[in-house]
């Protein structure tokens, strides 16, 4: 280009004026041109800027320092917790069936006295068993006596639910707070008529002689326990 531009240049000397200012003008801007070709590009990087490009071989690596895994759990149901064993649990009419994880209770809180002991009007004098189960019932009522913050009047207990509730119906209509306890034992599913709770064991047993005179039921007093099942 510098060549052509000397060549252009010999040719205006030899030519008019008019001619040779116009010609003067063209190799300026070629010579412009030319020093842009040259010059521009290694401005750029010397490669007309196309090494400037992100492809896929000069992305440089991760650090290896820093890097987090992070671990997407699948979306599956967690585990159910395992259901805590009941032993006792306050039934109703309502109440249709007793839960799955309804078990016996350790052999020594199994002793009930008096199982399907049908009410009287008149109770006749206890015979020798009943004294005998009145005495282990009393032993096992002590072991947990410090625990019991109430205390509850025991009217009878049964192995068909059917017969608790008529002695429930009963005591309920004498305006009495009276429920129904099924109790899981290694005999079956016994269920307990027991009225109350009472703050102190002197009040339950003053519960337990009015009981007597209105309904001639000798009840039983037993320490009552919030079961949180």
């Amino acid at each position: 280009m510098l060549l052509l531009a000397a060549g252009l240049t010999e040719d205006m000397a030899q030519q008019p004026t008019s001619d040779s200012r116009l010609k003067q003008r063209l190799v300026g801007a070629v010579v412009l041109i030319s020093l842009a070709v040259i010059f521009i590009p290694m401005m750029l990087g010397g490669k007309g800027g196309f090494d400037r490009l992100i492809t896929s071989s000069n992305i440089p690596a991760k650090p290896e320092e820093g890097r987090r895994v992070v671990e997407i759990p699948l979306h599956e149901a967690p585990p159910r917790p395992e259901k805590k064993p009941v032993t006792t649990v306050v039934v109703d009419e309502y109440t249709k069936k007793l839960p799955e994880n309804f078990v016996p209770a350790e052999p020594q809180k199994n002793q009930e006295a008096g199982i399907d002991s049908k009410p009287s009007e008149k109770p006749a004098s206890p015979p020798r068993k009943k004294a005998v189960e009145k005495k282990l019932a009393k032993t096992v009522n002590n072991t947990v006596a410090d625990q019991a913050r109430a205390w509850v009047v025991q009217m009878g207990s049964f192995s068909e639910r059917a017969n608790a509730m008529v002695l429930r119906d009963r005591i309920r209509k004498k305006k009495y707070s009276v429920y129904v306890e099924a109790v899981a034992t290694n005999r079956g599913t016994i269920y307990r008529v027991r009225v109350g709770p009472e703050r102190n064991r002197a009040r339950a047993e003053a519960l337990q002689a009015k009981l007597r005179k209105v309904f001639n039921l000798n009840g039983m007093v037993f320490p009552h326990k919030d079961k949180k099942q």
